[in-house]
Protein backbone atom coordinates (compact mmCIF):
# COMPACT_ATOMS: atom_id res chain seq x y z
CA UNK A 1 0.00 0.00 0.00
CA UNK A 2 1.00 3.42 -0.71
CA UNK A 3 -0.04 6.77 0.78
CA UNK A 4 -0.78 9.85 -0.62
CA UNK A 5 -2.51 13.00 1.08
CA UNK A 6 -3.86 10.52 3.57
CA UNK A 7 -5.60 8.11 1.42
CA UNK A 8 -3.72 4.67 0.75
CA UNK A 9 -3.82 3.25 -2.26
CA UNK A 10 -3.04 -0.61 -3.53
CA UNK A 11 -0.89 0.25 -7.10
CA UNK A 12 -1.08 -3.29 -8.08
CA UNK A 13 -4.92 -2.53 -9.04
CA UNK A 14 -5.67 -0.65 -12.15
CA UNK A 15 -8.04 1.95 -10.79
CA UNK A 16 -5.72 2.65 -7.68
CA UNK A 17 -2.97 3.49 -9.92
CA UNK A 18 -5.08 5.70 -11.61
CA UNK A 19 -6.29 7.44 -8.45
CA UNK A 20 -3.04 7.66 -7.42
CA UNK A 21 -1.37 9.12 -10.37
CA UNK A 22 -3.82 11.72 -11.07
CA UNK A 23 -3.99 13.15 -7.26
CA UNK A 24 -0.16 13.02 -7.19
CA UNK A 25 -0.32 15.15 -10.30
CA UNK A 26 -2.45 17.47 -9.67
CA UNK A 27 -0.73 17.80 -6.16
CA UNK A 28 2.02 18.84 -8.51
CA UNK A 29 0.05 20.66 -10.84
CA UNK A 30 -3.19 22.03 -10.40
CA UNK A 31 -2.60 26.09 -9.36
CA UNK A 32 0.91 26.39 -10.93
CA UNK A 33 1.12 28.68 -14.50
CA UNK A 34 3.79 28.37 -16.79
CA UNK A 35 6.17 31.36 -16.38
CA UNK A 36 8.41 30.16 -19.29
CA UNK A 37 8.66 28.06 -22.40
CA UNK A 38 12.12 26.95 -24.41
CA UNK A 39 13.07 24.17 -26.59
CA UNK A 40 16.07 21.90 -24.59
CA UNK A 41 19.19 23.29 -26.23
CA UNK A 42 21.45 21.11 -28.37
CA UNK A 43 24.15 20.74 -25.09
CA UNK A 44 21.09 19.96 -22.55
CA UNK A 45 19.58 17.29 -25.33
CA UNK A 46 23.47 15.71 -25.69
CA UNK A 47 24.56 16.07 -22.27
CA UNK A 48 21.66 13.41 -21.43
CA UNK A 49 22.26 11.68 -24.64
CA UNK A 50 19.34 12.29 -26.40
CA UNK A 51 18.65 12.71 -30.06
CA UNK A 52 15.71 15.05 -29.84
CA UNK A 53 14.66 18.30 -27.87
CA UNK A 54 11.26 18.77 -26.37
CA UNK A 55 9.64 22.03 -25.56
CA UNK A 56 10.19 22.76 -22.02
CA UNK A 57 8.22 24.62 -19.57
CA UNK A 58 9.06 26.01 -16.69
CA UNK A 59 6.33 27.06 -13.62
CA UNK A 60 5.91 29.61 -11.76
CA UNK A 61 7.43 27.90 -8.75
CA UNK A 62 10.43 27.36 -10.87
CA UNK A 63 9.98 23.80 -12.11
CA UNK A 64 10.84 22.63 -15.00
CA UNK A 65 8.74 20.05 -17.42
CA UNK A 66 9.47 18.34 -19.87
CA UNK A 67 7.77 15.52 -22.40
CA UNK A 68 9.58 11.69 -22.37
CA UNK A 69 9.75 9.30 -24.95
CA UNK A 70 9.10 6.67 -22.35
CA UNK A 71 8.64 6.44 -18.61
CA UNK A 72 12.71 5.51 -18.59
CA UNK A 73 13.52 8.89 -20.20
CA UNK A 74 15.21 7.50 -23.24
CA UNK A 75 14.82 10.83 -25.39
CA UNK A 76 12.32 13.90 -25.72
CA UNK A 77 8.71 13.76 -26.63
CA UNK A 78 6.51 15.45 -28.65
CA UNK A 79 3.41 17.50 -27.06
CA UNK A 80 0.08 17.60 -28.17
CA UNK A 81 -1.67 20.51 -28.05
CA UNK A 82 -5.87 20.46 -28.67
CA UNK A 83 -7.19 18.41 -31.23
CA UNK A 84 -5.18 19.10 -34.08
CA UNK A 85 -1.68 20.52 -33.21
CA UNK A 86 1.40 19.24 -31.57
CA UNK A 87 4.79 21.10 -30.36
CA UNK A 88 7.31 18.76 -32.36
CA UNK A 89 10.52 17.39 -30.79
CA UNK A 90 13.58 18.83 -33.22
CA UNK A 91 16.82 17.37 -33.32
CA UNK A 92 19.84 18.37 -32.07
CA UNK A 93 21.06 18.86 -35.58
CA UNK A 94 18.27 21.93 -35.57
CA UNK A 95 19.96 24.76 -33.57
Amino acid sequence: MTKLNGKEYDLSKSKDRTEYWTEYAASKLVGKTIAKVEYLSSKEANDIYWYKRPLAMQLNDGTWMYPLQDDEGNDGGAIAYGEKDTFPVLGVEDE
